[in-house]
């Protein structure tokens, strides 16, 4: 397909995707990835369970955060552990998260998240909100499974169109593959706060192997059914890296 055509297929993309608009109630989620200290990782996951784990559930309980949890690395780059909190609003999701680290930055939890950030020294800051998903909003983030594929994409000014191809071309595809029990769920979500990664993609499947050969299956469908958007997409998210995350603490 020439690129005159291609321009076109895109444009007819964005502007049913904004006929559509985004979804009525977006998830927010602020996800901390970490770097630790190998040796002692085991360490940070108990107590995260023991100590960290409590506080952040009391968000939840009281209906301050739609959702929270913890992740262990097992493929991908220098970060570690991911702890994120879900709300239904930015200003829920600051509210929650200055009570969680009040609460574990004075009193008898002091100690114990002291001990955690010493394993994990440093960390990189994220908000995503989600854009689309095979899920309803207030699923987004809480209803999990153990292993998740996340793709950290960069990408350039054109992000938007990139959101519009996923809404219009893409989500029909991974949609008929959780029908097809292939993949749990699909989340796509924006940047609103952080690093240099503009957008993210979280496939949520039953195990390593799922996720992994899901990823390989997805490109070859795309590629088939979207041609022209599927390069389209490409060339405005042209670099990305690739994690395999374990869910929870054991």
């Amino acid at each position: 397909m020439r690129s005159g055509q291609v321009c076109a297929v895109a444009l007819a993309a964005c502007l049913a995707a904004s006929a559509a608009g985004a979804q009525d109630s977006p998830t927010f989620i602020a996800g901390t990835y970490y770097r630790c200290d190998m040796s002692s990782e085991d360490r940070a996951d108990a107590i995260y369970k023991e100590t960290i784990a409590p506080v952040v559930q009391k968000q939840v309980d009281t209906g301050k955060l739609i959702a929270a949890g913890y992740a262990r690395h097992w493929m991908g780059g220098e970060w570690r552990r991911l702890e994120y909190i879900g709300a239904g609003s930015i200003a829920a999701l600051v509210a929650a998260r200055q009570a969680i680290i009040g609460e574990l930055t004075e009193g008898p939890l002091a100690k114990a998240a002291r001990e955690f950030d010493a394993i994990c020294p440093s960390h990189d800051d994220y908000i995503w909100t989600s854009v689309a998903s095979s899920q309803a909003p207030e699923a987004v983030a809480r209803d999990r499974t153990k292993v998740a594929m996340s793709t950290y994409f960069v990408c350039d000014s054109r992000e938007q169109e990139a959101d519009a191809i996923v809404k219009t071309a893409f989500s029909p595809v991974m949609n008929a593959h959780v029908k097809e029990g292939k993949i749990a769920s699909w989340n796509w979500m924006r940047h609103v706060a952080g690093g240099e990664y503009r957008r993210i993609l979280v496939i949520d499947a039953a195990d390593h192997t799922s996720v992994l050969e899901y990823w390989n299956a997805l490109t070859e469908a795309l590629d088939e059914a979207q041609p022209a958007l599927a390069q389209r997409f490409t060339d405005v998210c042209d670099s990305h890296s690739d994690y395999v995350w374990e869910m929870g603490v054991e």
